[in-house]
């Protein structure tokens, strides 16, 4: 509209779609927040229901606990003691022995040192998969990246 020689623009009117834009996406961005999350604490829930209680022993043996098994643990100077009611009602003490089952008994090596000379040239490669074995023949053998210990890596003594 005019008045005299000023000009007055009227603003326009606000349409609802802008909001109902804005309002779709925010909506979006709490349910894929929401989504999300609950993907995530089933994934930890997940990861906690499947977890095993593995006991590393000092000489490199391992033990992993079955379903509703216990460990209790003592020192090498102190007994521990198992119970046990007879049916006249007569308790028993009798000291339990040490726990003697293994999963997983190291074998014998082959003596020869990670990152030797003699190591790396009986390492075959990616025969056990991505192991620590493969990394140290990566790091320490085959210095020139090629899949190949040879006259061309630094280490080589041959």
């Amino acid at each position: 509209m005019r008045d005299g020689n000023l000009a007055q623009i009227e603003p326009p009117k606000e349409s609802n779609l802008p909001r109902l834009v804005r309002g779709f996406f925010f909506a979006f961005e709490k349910v894929s927040t929401m989504l999300r999350l609950v993907i995530a604490a089933l994934a930890f829930g997940i990861a906690q229901a499947s977890a095993e209680t593995v006991i590393n022993f000092d000489d490199g043996s391992t033990y992993t606990l079955k379903e509703g098994q216990e460990i209790f643990i003592s020192t090498s100077n102190s007994a521990l003691f198992k119970r046990q009611i007879m049916r006249n009602k007569d308790t028993f003490f009798r000291v339990q022995k040490p726990w003697a089952k293994r999963d997983y008994v190291p074998q014998p090596t082959d003596g020869l040192q990670p990152g030797s000379h003699e190591w790396c040239a009986t390492f075959v490669p990616w025969s056990e998969g991505m192991t620590f074995n493969q990394q140290t023949w990566d790091r320490h053998c085959d210095t020139n990246n090629d899949g190949v210990y040879d006259e061309n890596d630094d280490r080589w003594d041959g």
